[in-house]
């Protein structure tokens, strides 16, 4: 039997100049990402981006300007160390969220939850590209062609 998809969601967090906020993950160095994480049974997508966002950079004041239209999935790696939660899926089903918080990369507590990320910092969108494990690479993609523009309208309108 195939393996299923573990629901998650993840949030695009981007500030006055248009930078996008991203993480270096502890158990990836170098590699830096959006916050993300798992819905819990009987969450809802929008509820589980607000408690993930605060659980990983303790973001609590963040707007959300914009969910992508669809689900995005990827496949794990099969040369990826899974924690044992994540050996049961074959990879992550994603709810992804736009949301603006015009706060520093300094302001996010990394702490509040189990840390998950050695540093965070504010990057131009484009730059992410380079900065993504390569399986996410498609993913990131999707979420610049969709999201960029709405930054922009979303900047210019305040």
């Amino acid at each position: 039997m195939d393996k299923p998809y573990r629901k998650n969601v993840g949030m695009v967090v981007f500030n006055s100049k248009g930078e996008v906020l991203v993480g270096e993950r502890l158990n990836f160095k170098g590699s830096w990402q959006f916050p993300q994480g798992g819905i819990d049974e009987g969450e809802e997508p929008k509820a589980a981006a607000e408690r993930e966002l605060f659980e990983e950079v303790g973001i609590r004041t963040a707007e959300i300007v914009h969910e992508y239209p669809t689900w995005i999935e990827y496949d794990f790696p099969e040369t990826l160390k899974l924690s044992s939660n994540l050996k049961k899926y074959k990879g992550q089903t994603q709810k992804w969220y736009l949301m603006y918080w015009d706060g520093r990369a300094e302001d996010c507590d990394l702490e509040v939850h189990e840390r998950e990320f050695e540093k965070v910092r504010f990057i131009p969108f484009q730059d992410c590209l380079s900065t993504v494990v390569p399986f996410k690479r498609d993913v990131y993609e999707k979420l610049l062609i969709e999201f960029e523009p709405r930054i922009k309208t979303y900047l210019a309108s305040r």
